[in-house]
């Protein structure tokens, strides 16, 4: 996305915290878009995808550690820019971790959220959120945190809690896609035969298969295309 140069290539990351960083793609666009940086360190709870991380990036600059986000293991005021994107749905406790995040951020530092919401503009848009909506369930059938799609507003109000000075947000809106593209259709018709096979065994599995048939064909009808994004960046006091 050309947004993230807009929002990123102004900023000076210096020692940068990535939380919920999974395999560390969202630090790949840290790379491509910041300024520039000294440091990169990612932090996620899943040990595999830790593993994965660590053996795609230079291990000079970037390293990746397992820990949990509402429990950073650093000292208060360690990082010049804290960033979080795509995980605000993945999380027990939102305010606890984006509080643990303003305790290690230094004053001045950036803070960035990017996070998509479920405030659609467009079939295509929409029929993807009622995806995400049918994913979490089955996720939190199997003990999976996973939480429905925000609103915009709510990533608003966490952001206005914290209190940081500066804040600019950043809409990002998929609208110009081609909804209709078959390769991302099909991507897409991929992943709902694989959220089946995982919901095999629960109690609900027959209305959840049922709603996964009918997600299959809301696609054909409508189309792809993603969640709108919502990126908020600030600055400590």
């Amino acid at each position: 996305m050309d947004i993230f140069k807009q929002v990123l290539g102004h900023i000076s990351g210096g020692i940068v915290l990535d939380v919920a960083t999974r395999e560390g793609g969202f630090v790949e666009l840290l790379v491509r878009n910041l300024e520039n940086y000294m440091e990169i360190i990612g932090i996620d709870t899943d040990e595999h995808a830790i593993k994965v991380a660590r053996s795609a990036f230079d291990p000079e600059s970037i390293w990746f550690s397992q820990m949990d986000a509402e429990h950073l293991a650093f000292e208060d005021e360690s990082f010049d820019t804290v960033n979080i994107s795509a995980s605000l749905h993945h999380l027990a406790n939102v305010p606890r971790v984006l509080a643990e995040m303003k305790r290690v951020l230094r004053p001045g530092g950036h803070f960035v959220v990017s996070e998509m919401h479920r405030d659609g503009q467009t079939e295509s848009q929409l029929a993807v959120i009622s995806m995400h909506r049918w994913v979490a369930e089955i996720d939190t059938a199997l003990g999976v945190v996973h939480n429905r799609t925000l609103a915009r507003q709510e990533i608003v109000d966490y952001g206005a809690a914290l209190g940081l000075c500066n804040v600019v947000y950043y809409d990002f809106s998929d609208i110009d896609s081609d909804p209709m593209d078959e390769a991302t259709v099909e991507r897409f018709e991929g992943a709902i035969d694989k959220h089946i096979q995982r919901a095999r065994g629960l109690p609900n599995y027959e209305p959840l298969k049922q709603q996964g048939h009918e997600l299959r064909r809301r696609f054909h009808d409508v189309g792809v295309q993603r969640e709108p994004v919502l990126i908020m960046v600030g600055e400590k006091q």
